[in-house]
């Protein structure tokens, strides 16, 4: 894809516009505090299509009443390792944390923790739950079944499935997280939406256009599919997070989501699965050092032509973080026109830049 003209937003700017963009949207202080959060953990990784691009997404929901901006979260099924949370129409970087600290408790007192979250919206970069989860040395697993639908089924070519993303955290001693994160079809749905701001062209293979032609156009493939990570297995696993976030913790799924979407309601409706593991309890306790040492081998391996170095999952995402924390957020230049058009609908200005 043709690289995008970007400019540096200071963290600390970014974080005092997004906090008033959210409050104007209808978000009460810890609310908005939580949100803003997870979208700046999502840019300082260098994923803008889960960060600040994404905004808009939850702030026209906030605005028709499809979110509510002063959720109270509740428990309404629990056991020893597990609970079901309603979330009460919140958005999902406030509801997710919540789950997530929650299955982290869990963890902690029995070994395990899966904690489902029923009616919090799009929870965004999983792996931002992910590392919350191993930087308490325990293992992280969540997923969530997305809307709208977008990816087709192998010999179909209607969007009837989310992308369906999945993360894992694994803690190393002496290091970050190792964290894992991908969709179940061959590109996040983001990197369409970015090119299609400027017209630029998508890499072959990963959509179709309405009538089941390949497409490298932006425009088309929103109107199209995308297609399944490795064809029928990327199906497959995307298949089993749908089922695992949606029928098994009686969330909505398939048209049963796209009715309650119809009806405003689907953000009430959809489901997400967070899932917390300690290693303590299978006896693992050098796991995070034995991580490490594993890693290690891994990218002491002999390097094909012209490979630098291997890198683990996450470690680009970690170097990024360290960098722009210090220099400012390369923002794409689209993202940062977007984001002052919806505050301008809210009524609040957008800040100079240095």
């Amino acid at each position: 894809m043709t690289p995008e003209k970007t400019l540096t937003v200071p963290v600390d700017i970014l974080r005092g516009f997004l906090t008033e963009i959210f409050k104007a949207a209808g978000c009460d202080e810890e609310t908005a505090a939580l949100c803003v959060n997870g979208v700046i953990d999502a840019d300082l990784h260098g994923h803008h299509i889960q960060g600040t691009d994404h905004i808009y997404s939850t702030i026209a929901n906030l605005r028709a009443g499809r979110l509510n901006g002063r959720p109270k979260p509740r428990i309404t099924h629990e056991t020893a390792a597990t609970a079901r949370i309603d979330g009460d129409g919140g958005p999902g970087h406030a509801t997710g944390v919540m789950a997530t600290d929650l299955a982290i408790r869990k963890a902690k007192a029995s070994g395990i923790g899966a904690v489902a979250l029923v009616g919090g919206g799009d929870i965004f970069r999983l792996g931002y739950y992910c590392e919350r989860i191993a930087r308490e040395s325990l293992i992280g697993i969540v997923m969530t079944n997305t809307h709208p639908m977008r990816v087709h089924v192998p010999g179909g070519i209607e969007p009837i499935m989310g992308t369906n993303p999945i993360a894992f955290g694994f803690p190393q001693a002496g290091s970050e997280p190792i964290i894992m994160d991908m969709a179940t079809s061959t590109s996040a749905i983001g990197h369409v939406r970015l090119a299609s701001y400027s017209g630029a062209p998508i890499p072959e293979g990963i959509a179709i256009d309405r009538d089941g032609r390949p497409t490298t156009d932006p425009h088309k493939a929103l109107e199209g599919a995308l297609t399944p990570l490795g064809g029928h297995k990327g199906f497959a696993i995307g298949l089993a997070i749908g089922l695992l976030s949606g029928t098994v913790i009686d969330a909505a799924i398939g048209e049963r989501l796209r009715a309650a979407l119809a009806e405003g309601q689907g953000e009430r409706r959809r489901g997400h699965l967070f899932i917390a593991i300690d290693p303590n309890a299978f006896g693992a306790t050098d796991h995070a050092q034995r991580t490490a040492d594993y890693a290690a081998e891994l990218k002491r391996s002999r390097k094909a032509r012209p490979t630098d170095e291997i890198v683990m999952p996450g470690e680009r995402g970690h170097r990024k973080k360290e960098k722009y924390v210090r220099d400012g957020i390369p923002l794409p230049a689209a993202v940062w026109e977007n984001t002052k058009r919806i505050a301008g609908e809210l009524g609040v200005s957008a800040p100079q830049l240095p």
